[in-house]
Formats: C-alpha cells, structure tokens, sequence
C-alpha cells in the first residue's frame, strides 16, 4: 500500500526452527542465519528480494497422520466439563458418550472430555490450537480408543 499507513502485528521476527510441530515455525521474518524468509519492505538497502518456499521439513512426531486431542494430566473435572459443554453446545456429535453410548462407560467427567475434545480437534481440522481447550488439552500419537468406543482420527 504505498503511500499509506496501518498498524500491523508481528507475531515473530525469527522463524522458530526448534518449535515441535509446523504450526509455528514458518510465522518470523528472518531465518536464523538472518536472511529474511518475506519481502515486507523493511530491510535497508532498498532491495526486494523473491519470497523463498520454506524447505520442507521432516514431520517432528513419527506419523503426524495419527493425532487425537485428549485432556492434560491435571486438567480439572469442572475444567474438562466445561470443554464437555463447549463441544457438545458447538454442533459436535456428542451421541457417543450419552447414556447407553458406546463410548459412556466409564462414565467419568475425564473419559467423556477425551472422548469430546477428540471429536471436536477431528471436526475442526486437526489443528494444534483446535487442542488447546483453555490450556487443558494436549496432542497424542497415541490412539485413546478402548472396547467399543472409537476415537475419530
């Protein structure tokens, strides 16, 4: 936009290569070795410079095909009843944990909210923050499914 200005937020000046999954890396202006990832206009000697595609990077976690969202270890009972509320409340099938679901027993507020918090993290596209739950949730390649009771995946 020549000749206009706006506000604008940095979410990061330095690619953050060490981040465990790709959510995050790619969002900084520089690379680490300081050689800028996007002409934004900001740099001195007036040059622009083509956008690079970031090279591609081998998955952080073995199989990222296979991730399910479940509740951090010390997550609350009222904290994961209120993801319960949420999903439940946000259109997601919550069928599989009612009475008589194949997923009810054990009927727990834990066992239900992983269940949920599942359904909804598959139902919104499998992103890291779809997980976050108030900080109450957490990511596992390990599937959650027991007995009868599936997890989507």
């Amino acid at each position: 936009m020549p000749n206009r200005t706006f506000e604008t937020y940095v979410f990061s000046l330095f690619n953050e290569d060490l981040k465990p999954s790709n959510l995050e890396r790619n969002f900084g202006l520089f690379r680490p070795d300081l050689s800028p990832v996007y002409d934004v206009g900001i740099l001195r000697n007036g040059q622009s410079i083509a956008p690079t595609p970031a090279s591609p990077t081998a998955p952080s976690l073995p199989n990222s095909d296979n991730k399910w969202c479940v509740p951090k270890q010390d997550a609350s009972d009222e904290a994961l009843q209120a993801n319960i509320d949420f999903v439940c409340d946000s259109g997601v099938d919550c069928t599989p944990i009612q009475n008589n679901g194949p997923c009810f027993k054990p009927d727990t507020v834990r066992s239900h909210a992983s269940f949920a918090m599942n359904a909804y993290y598959q139902a919104n596209g499998r992103n890291d923050y779809d997980c976050d739950f108030t900080n109450t949730g957490v990511i596992t390649m390990v599937d959650p499914s027991y007995k009868e009771c599936k997890f989507l995946d």
